[in-house]
């Protein structure tokens, strides 16, 4: 008898992800300049984020570009060589030159689970020290050590700024360390995950 391997009998079991995933698959498609966060975030940092608005994003991509479009400068961190390439010709291509675009290996093993804090912060996550605290308009976490990325971006942010995670629903919304008085201004559901967003008080 034929054993399925475990991903399939996962979406056996769970059509309306399978559904939500293919629906995804054409919708960027259709859209490919989109960021691969949720579509009502999108709108959300459409209506909310000014021309003024200065940004770090940890993890690049179509979003890089995007954000790029809209917001006067953003500083994006990227792990991985060959996407950064790919995403560094994108930006060129498009004479975006407000992109201050880095390439920047991890100290970890990429399937080595990340943790909160490091006795050595990793290279990647230590970007957010090249900035004053309260400097920072707006902070994306869509990468790699998503919770020491948070950790040391917080203190960065103004006053009143915005801090958006993706796949947000990997784990309890307390486990990711926003502090408990730090409002939730924006949650929804993609096609692959969640997307929040705190605002700092």
């Amino acid at each position: 008898m034929k054993k399925f391997p475990h991903n399939v009998v996962w979406w056996a079991q769970n059509p309306g992800e399978l559904v939500r995933r293919i629906a995804g698959k054409v919708y960027r498609r259709i859209h490919p300049h989109e960021p691969w966060i949720s579509l009502d975030a999108i709108k959300y940092c459409q209506k909310e984020l000014p021309a003024s608005t200065i940004a770090i994003e940890w993890g690049s991509g179509r979003s890089t570009v995007w954000f790029a479009k809209i917001l006067k400068r953003i500083t994006s961190v990227e792990d991985n060589k060959e996407w950064h390439g790919y995403v560094k010709n994108r930006l060129n291509e498009l004479d975006l030159k407000n992109v201050d675009y880095r390439f920047v290996p991890l100290n970890h093993p990429i399937t080595e689970p990340t943790k909160v804090k490091y006795d050595k912060v990793p290279d990647y996550v230590a970007v957010a020290n090249d900035f004053e605290n309260e400097s920072i308009d707006f902070i994306i976490v869509d990468g790699h050590y998503r919770q020491a990325c948070i950790q040391a971006g917080m203190p960065k942010l103004k006053k009143g700024g915005l801090l958006l995670v993706d796949n947000s629903n990997w784990m309890p919304r307390a486990e990711w360390g926003v502090p408990q008085n730090w409002p939730v201004v924006h949650c929804s559901r993609g096609f692959d995950g969640e997307t929040t967003i705190w605002r700092k008080p």
